[in-house]
């Protein structure tokens, strides 16, 4: 078990918090009581109003209001009508940015990745915390740095080539 990172690990820039979370500890209390864990290896920044491939682009919705929140939240949402995806929002209330979780160790993609914790809407706008049932550790390991990629982020062609080609998505590729 490790320290559970509060809101001030989210209260800073986006792309910043999407790299160091790379090596952090995804926890999920399971209905059963049962506690899994894993070790985030992908990551992937989404920040503010003018970046085109955000969902907080054009403003706030229904469905991304949380990401004008505070620091620190769940952002959940389907994608397709098929996958939940979980995002955590950063920097200061009113600015609309976020970083989507893609992977933990043995679990590569998004919609994996909620499959096997087993996150849905209800986590929408939950503050990551114990009592909530989701959260993330600082276990002290270090990500080693030669082992992390930034790569163009995926599946955000329609926000033009200089949206999409920001190198916003961090992965951590180990040498076999």
């Amino acid at each position: 078990m490790g320290r559970v990172l509060h809101k001030s690990f989210f209260d800073r820039d986006t792309v910043l918090v999407a790299e160091e979370l790379l090596g952090k500890v995804l926890c999920r209390r399971l209905e059963s009581g049962k506690i899994i864990r894993g070790r985030i290896t992908e990551t992937e920044a989404y920040d503010g109003f003018e970046d085109k491939a955000s969902h907080a682009h054009k403003g706030a919705t229904t469905r991304n209001v949380v990401m004008f929140g505070e620091p620190g939240r769940c952002y959940v949402y389907l994608c397709y009508g098929v996958h939940w995806l979980l995002n955590l929002t950063t920097r200061e209330k009113g600015y609309p940015a976020a970083v989507l979780l893609r992977g933990v160790e043995a679990i590569d993609g998004p919609g994996r990745l909620t499959k096997h914790f087993q996150v849905n809407s209800r986590f929408n706008e939950s503050r990551l915390t114990r009592v909530n049932g989701l959260w993330v550790e600082d276990d002290s390991y270090e990500q080693p740095a030669a082992e992390v990629r930034a790569l163009p982020r995926v599946g955000v062609d329609y926000a033009g080539a200089e949206w999409a080609a920001m190198p916003w998505r961090f992965r951590v590729e180990r040498s076999q």
